[in-house]
């Protein structure tokens, strides 16, 4: 293989990489009222399609797949859990996010 199709191939590859969320180490925070949802793939803080949704209290947020927006968090009653979903880029990446409900 040519030096400079190598060259290209690397670069074209790094800004694939570039251009997708990273993973982080603190969770994301997001701020929804009672009754109302937020799109997980519209916060721009995951690769979508997103999947495999994990809260710790079930009874502060349901998740939904709804329609085109994909998966959905919903404020059930005030309170703050952690919920974390799965990249559908393949890797296995978990994007977790701190979910606070409010009246």
């Amino acid at each position: 293989m040519r030096p400079g199709l190598t060259l290209a191939i690397a670069f074209a590859a790094l800004q694939a990489v570039a251009g997708q969320p990273a993973p982080a180490s603190e969770p994301h925070p997001l701020k929804i009222r009672v009754g109302e949802s937020v799109a997980v793939c519209k916060t721009g803080t995951i690769q979508c399609p997103a999947n495999n949704p994990i809260c710790d209290d079930a009874t502060v947020v349901g998740v939904a797949a709804e329609g085109s927006d994909g998966l959905t968090f919903k404020g059930l009653k005030p309170g703050t859990t952690l919920c974390s979903v799965a990249s559908g880029s393949g890797f296995g990446h978990r994007r977790v996010y701190r979910v606070t409900v409010a009246e």
